[in-house]
């Protein structure tokens, strides 16, 4: 699932789609870009953010509000969250939850966190 690694960045790419997920390693802090796809892979990379966090601060950044882009929002509880204008005020987030619900639905996926909209 990593398809690119350096000592501060970390890509991971899902088998759906080639939906990517970047981990970014900074002295202050940790961004998570993107948490995507299927429960196995962020699970993956929780454990990935976990093993290097250490005491640092955890971002999530959302590049926009697709479900495929959302889907990983609350793995990350303690996380403060990084979104545009256009996020934060989305004109159809009940509609991207019910994809991530339909989705999950229609390939009987169970995730260990509850599906939420970045706030």
């Amino acid at each position: 699932m990593i398809q690119y690694t350096n000592d501060r960045v970390t890509v991971f790419q899902s088998a759906l789609f080639q939906t990517t997920t970047t981990v970014i390693s900074l002295d202050e802090g940790i961004i998570v870009i993107d948490p995507t796809w299927l429960p196995g892979e962020i699970q993956e990379i929780q454990s990935f953010v976990q093993s290097i966090r250490g005491d640092k601060e955890l971002y999530l950044l959302f590049t926009h509000g697709d479900f495929d882009h959302i889907i990983g929002y609350r793995a990350f509880p303690d996380a403060k969250t990084i979104g545009s204008y256009g996020l934060q005020h989305h004109p159809k987030k009940d509609y991207k939850l019910r994809l991530i619900h339909e989705f999950d639905a229609t390939y009987y996926l169970k995730r260990d966190y509850p599906i939420e909209f970045p706030t």
